[in-house]
């Protein structure tokens, strides 16, 4: 495609280039469309071009030296490769493009000979790599376009997207545009931008349409006139938006042109779609899905389906009859604004958690709780969260193993840590233990079945599934025919925390849907990577494994007196779970495969905590305040890190500073 030279003499050192040079740069074989996801140029690929943004935005992404992935997001008039082609060496990071966007591409040879006509160009390219080196901070994050479409008229996505800013701008401390596309008359118009858009000198189109609502948080009409036309200017549009604001939330109404309305889907970072439970929800999602696929032939991770129901049981019936549509929920918005309440919204306690949720989602600033296997040692789970409760540091997605789905279950369902212990502590009675056996005869495939432990559970959360959950929850399991991890988010929590905490050699496997499972702390005792998988970007470990350090320490203090008495013959010669006995060995046999495993996890969280004492033991059910009282210690002692995760710019998505 050609672009007009005067439009790119806007550039701050295009400019110092000769008419004729920029003639030849704006033809139309240096200039082209990417469409969204294109590859331009990945990590370690020998440089041969440097390339300007004329109009959307693009990621780049480039592992570091730690293993960790650095991320950044370039605008209009943002140049890159520059500093490679420069030095001759291969491409820092793999360039993606976000949205719909046309490049430049200035080949070395070109660029070879710019610098010799106008030996001033080079020196203003050197001097702007350096400025972005030492100005740009590699933990800038990364910015985010959002949008919000509702399938129902009841649904006032406008008055969402507003409340949805507020809450992203407060949590973030960040700058968040709220823009409104609909068909009443605005002062900024999708076909007028089109006409002409601004140039690469990094100013911005719109200051004097903006409204600055809030402190952060400001709100812009756009006028769609319903032209087929104008859905090839959403891109550059968002694009020139998310060079200005941290964050962009576009609330798109439902009379916009099918065309334009796609555009604003498809090129976001992000999209929710929010359904009322009824039937033509269900229709519409299958509509809009199928005119994606046939238009673009692709499928969007990206975008997510939310339902906004008042009553969660009805939500929950609901998405079942979506998964058997095709199409899984993301979540559910219990309390929503109703389109006839004037813009009103919901005050709802439960709806501000998840309006939050959804926010920090948003800011790539969540936090995930990783509670690992352990048998009774997994009492201390209680402790960590009624610190965190008492701290007000709000989890977004809970995983657990074994013991660490049970505690983990419970409290995502909506039990508060006291109520957990109080859950824990009806066992806390001489032979509490006998309450959760449930022998086996013959012991073919273990001595106790688990039936009595889920039937516990069934009483705390009923047949709950595990999108009625108050917080996202993840189940850990192991396939016991693969040894492969089966990670449960769909269908009865109950079951699959049954599945989790069937202990192999002691418990009989639990067979769900022509599997056969067992204890989920096999293939994964203290699951991270499920929430890094989630895209949790904050995550708080608990182990309550040992380390093999542990175990020489505890060998070394020889805590156990001398056997005596009556007692020691029983546990010797009767009692299967004393140490020393067969229910000892297995499981200690266990631990030794678990605590490595979860050593290697541990090292992918952000802050790891250790509840572990000597004298634990695995299946100690009826002392839980002593495992709480770990846990609660564990936590307090290391609260100063946990709640810097909850600090905005403390652990943000990093930024390679390539941006000019």
């Amino acid at each position: 495609m050609k672009i007009n030279p005067r439009f790119l003499r806007t550039h701050r050192f295009l400019s110092l280039l000769p008419s004729a040079t920029l003639r030849k740069l704006a033809n139309g074989a240096a200039s082209r469309d990417y469409p969204k996801g294109s590859v331009v140029f990945s990590q370690g690929q020998p440089s041969e071009a440097m390339y300007l943004i004329v109009s959307g935005r693009c990621e780049s992404r480039h592992l570091d030296p730690s293993g960790h992935w650095i991320t950044a997001i370039h605008g209009p008039g943002d140049t890159l490769g520059d500093r490679e082609v420069l030095h001759h060496e291969p491409y820092l990071a793999t360039l993606t493009v976000a949205t719909q966007s046309v490049l430049l591409r200035i080949p070395e040879a070109d660029l070879r000979e710019v610098f010799d006509t106008a030996p001033r160009v080079a020196g203003r390219i050197s001097q702007s790599i350096v400025r972005r080196i030492i100005e740009c901070p590699e933990t800038a994050p990364g910015k985010r376009i959002v949008a919000l479409h509702a399938l129902s008229p009841r649904i006032n996505e406008r008055a969402l997207g507003r409340r949805l800013a507020d809450t992203l701008a407060q949590i973030t401390h960040r700058s968040v545009l709220s823009v409104h596309f609909g068909t009443a008359p605005a002062a900024i118009s999708l076909a007028e931008w089109g006409d002409g858009p601004p140039g690469l000198n990094g100013s911005f189109g719109f200051s004097h349409h903006v409204r600055e609502v809030r402190r952060s948080c400001f709100e812009l009409d756009v006028h769609s006139a319903g032209s087929a036309a104008e859905a090839s200017c959403v891109a550059p549009l968002l694009g020139h938006l998310g060079n200005h604001f941290d964050f962009v939330l576009i609330d798109v109404a439902s009379e916009v042109a099918q065309p334009a309305l796609l555009e604003c889907l498809v090129q976001s970072d992000l999209t929710y779609i929010l359904m009322r439970p009824e039937s033509e929800s269900i229709y519409g999602m299958k509509l809009l899905t199928g005119s994606l696929g046939g238009e673009n032939g692709a499928t969007y991770k990206h975008i997510h389906a939310v339902i906004c129901a008042d009553n969660v049981d009805a939500a929950a019936r609901f998405a079942a009859d979506c998964q058997k549509a095709g199409f899984e929920p993301h979540s559910i918005l219990p309390g929503f604004p109703l389109a006839e309440s004037n813009g009103g919204i919901d005050r709802s306690p439960a709806l501000a958690i998840h309006i939050r949720r959804m926010a920090r989602e948003i800011g790539r600033c969540r936090i995930g709780l990783a509670l690992s296997s352990g048998g009774a040692r997994g009492l201390a789970h209680i402790g960590v969260i009624q610190t965190l409760e008492e701290n007000g540091i709000e989890i977004d997605a809970v995983a657990g193993a074994s013991m660490g789905a049970y505690v983990g279950a419970v409290w995502a369902y909506g039990h508060d840590g006291a109520a957990c212990e109080k859950i824990a502590c009806d066992l806390e009675r001489p032979w509490g233990l006998v309450y959760l056996l449930d022998p086996v005869i013959p012991p073919r495939q273990g001595f106790l079945s688990t039936r009595k432990a889920a039937h516990r559970l069934r009483r705390s959360i009923g047949t709950t599934t595990f999108l009625q959950m108050a917080r996202p929850l993840r189940v850990v399991a192991t396939d016991l025919d693969t040894l492969d991890r089966v990670v449960f988010s769909t269908g009865q929590v109950a079951q699959a925390v049954e599945a989790s905490i069937a202990i192999p050699g002691i418990c009989v496997p639990v067979f769900m849907d022509g599997r056969t499972l067992i204890d989920g702390g096999i293939a994964d005792p203290l699951p991270v990577s499920v929430l890094t998988d989630m895209g949790v970007e904050r995550i708080i470990a608990v182990n309550t494994l040992p380390t093999p350090a542990h175990l020489a320490l505890c060998a070394d203090c020889a805590l156990e007196p001398s056997p005596r008495g009556i007692r020691p013959w029983l546990n010797k010669h009767l009692n299967y779970f004393a140490r020393g006995n067969v229910c000892d060995i297995l499981m200690r046999a266990n631990f030794g495969g678990q605590m490595r495993v979860a050593e290697q996890a541990a090292r992918m969280a952000d802050v790891v905590l250790r509840p572990w004492a000597c004298d634990s033991r695995w299946h100690d059910f009826t002392n839980p305040r002593k495992y709480i009282a770990l846990g609660r210690a564990v936590a307090t002692e290391q609260l100063a890190e946990i709640k810097a995760l909850t600090q905005p710019h403390e652990k943000p998505i990093p930024t390679l500073a390539l941006a000019g």
